[in-house]
């Protein structure tokens, strides 16, 4: 087995079929086009979660606070 590590410890882990969203391995490479599609339509939300409850994390509208 060849270790890539050593030639480039950049290198370790990246993703090589295109497919992860973060530029990682995360083993969306094994699956089909449609369960792939899903994958990332799930990420995506979840990353837009992120984002709005970042924003709006202490809004009025979120039943928090006081």
């Amino acid at each position: 087995m060849q270790i890539r590590v050593k030639q480039n410890p950049e290198e370790f882990g990246k993703c090589g079929c295109g497919r992860s969203p973060t530029g990682k391995c995360c083993g969306w490479h094994a699956l089909t086009e449609d369960a792939y599609r899903v994958k990332l339509s799930e990420w995506e939300f979840e990353q837009y979660k992120k984002q709005a409850q970042e924003t709006w994390g202490d809004s009025c509208t979120t039943g928090k606070g006081e």
